[in-house]
């Protein structure tokens, strides 16, 4: 195996596998791990991928989709386990839920992530939500949709809101809806895929990315949303400080002490609020933060427990200088000059000449190389599938839980609970619908008494 420079002598070396090797921090994080003296192995759906080229990775071996084919996705990814002999399984997509839903004790005693039931919750937006009021922890105003019907009563309310799947990503099927506004036609929200209302907030956005165990933040990352190919995909980054976004995820953390996972929190705050408005319990771009670096690296294979709460925020949690800044090179040359003004563009050429690709290195060149190639490759999947690129990218790993939203409900405990929200809102209905009965036959009676003293006066 070639060794990039700067490579550590580890004493001992891991032999780390990560889930997939298409993603930019798929291939940052085998950068960053291989730096500390690690041994890195890939799999993936896709036979090629910009990790396959990299001389951080010892081997990439093509699996089944787990999108559609979840059984011979785990069956292939134990013999990895087993042929390479792993020692550590870390998640970068949505991969996770395939493999931690499967609870076999191969791939269970070797992956970071959260219990399965945890991991649910964490990702279920409306349960999100309420996990975050028990806690104590601001959250935004939430209402579960699971009809058209729903969605259309409360549009009879005054206010805005943000209404997505529960278990949705990024900015997909999101819709900024408004009193008396209709509910959109694309809007796929019924039993077997529940939605969620979250009042719509405007203020500054912020994502984080930390790894956690024992209820400790072992390594945090914290980026303002200020450049975005869809206005929700950053492919800026630049860490910054934020006390009080530490101290919400310092208690976030403290509640789950039987966790060791990576977590990405995005965050909206106002003058006068700040709350969390979603989680994303496995790797996101806060890795790149840390490019060219071991801090990361070494939170992610310290499996040891650690040592009470300490008081300080920054005592205890590895973070990324200050200031430090890095790009997904091709999605900041996707801007466009019409979009904005000249002191707009001139910013983003600031950040586009001043800050680092996150794919590109002087020290291991083939992935970048080769990304006309890749590129190739992925516009005729996109070809195949009928699916843009962006879709594309992510449809073999996402989890869909639609069919099997019973057993999902079971395991949040949700089942007898959404049982009793619908009778509350069919109650609810059933009674608004009588006092407009009444207020109807109320003003009839008022029109016919009226018309009746007129008659006499004449």
């Amino acid at each position: 195996m070639t060794w990039l420079p700067h490579r550590r002598k580890n004493p001992h070396p891991l032999n780390i596998l990560l889930t997939n090797g298409r993603f930019p921090v798929s291939i940052d994080l085998a950068r960053q791990l291989h730096r500390l003296g690690h041994t890195i192995f890939v799999v993936d759906p896709m036979h090629y991928h910009v990790c396959r080229f990299s001389r951080a990775v010892k081997g990439s071996t093509w699996v089944p989709t787990p999108h559609t084919d979840a059984t011979g996705f785990i069956t292939a990814v134990k013999n990895v386990v087993r042929q390479n002999e792993i020692d550590l399984i870390i998640p970068m997509h949505e991969e996770i839920f395939y493999l931690a839903e499967s609870k076999d004790p191969v791939i269970i005693e070797k992956l970071l992530a959260p219990p399965w039931e945890t991991l649910l919750r964490l990702h279920n937006k409306w349960t999100f939500s309420e996990f975050l009021g028990e806690i104590g922890l601001a959250a935004p105003r939430a209402r579960l949709c699971r009809s058209k019907e729903d969605i259309a009563a409360l549009l009879q309310e005054p206010g805005e809101w943000a209404v997505k799947p529960v278990f949705g990503r990024a900015a997909s099927n999101v819709y900024h809806l408004s009193q008396h506004d209709s509910v959109p036609s694309k809007c796929d929200v019924s039993e077997e895929n529940h939605y969620i209302a979250q009042e719509w907030i405007t203020g500054q956005r912020y994502c984080s990315y930390m790894v956690i165990r024992s209820g400790r933040v072992q390594a945090f990352s914290l980026y303002p949303v200020c450049e975005t190919i869809d206005g929700s995909s950053c492919v800026y980054f630049r860490s910054i400080a934020h006390p009080k976004i530490e101290e919400y995820v310092t208690k976030l953390a403290a509640t789950l002490p039987d966790v060791g996972a990576q977590l990405a929190f995005d965050f909206i705050q106002t003058d006068d609020r700040l709350v969390a408005i979603e989680c994303n319990p496995r790797a996101t771009s806060g890795i790149h933060l840390f490019s060219g670096t071991t801090l990361l690296a070494q939170a992610l294979v310290s499996g040891p427990p650690v040592p009470p709460l300490p008081t300080n925020y920054s005592t205890f949690t590895v973070v990324p200088p200050q200031g430090t800044s890095r790009q997904l090179a091709p999605g900041m040359m996707m801007w466009k000059k019409s979009e904005r003004g000249p002191k707009a563009y001139l910013r983003h050429m600031k950040r586009l000449c001043g800050s680092k690709d996150v794919v590109f290195s002087k020290h291991d060149l083939m992935p970048s190389l080769m990304q006309p190639f890749l590129l190739t490759s992925y516009y005729e999947i996109c070809r195949e599938r009928k699916l843009s690129l962006p879709d594309m990218f992510q449809w073999d790993l996402v989890w869909e839980p639609k069919t099997s939203l019973g057993g999902v409900e079971k395991a949040l405990g949700l089942a007898g609970r959404l049982e009793e929200m619908t009778r509350a809102r069919r109650e609810e209905e059933s009674m608004r619908r009588d006092e407009e009965e009444m207020r109807r036959d109320s003003g009839v009676d008022r029109g016919q008494g009226s018309e009746a003293t007129g008659s006499v006066g004449v």
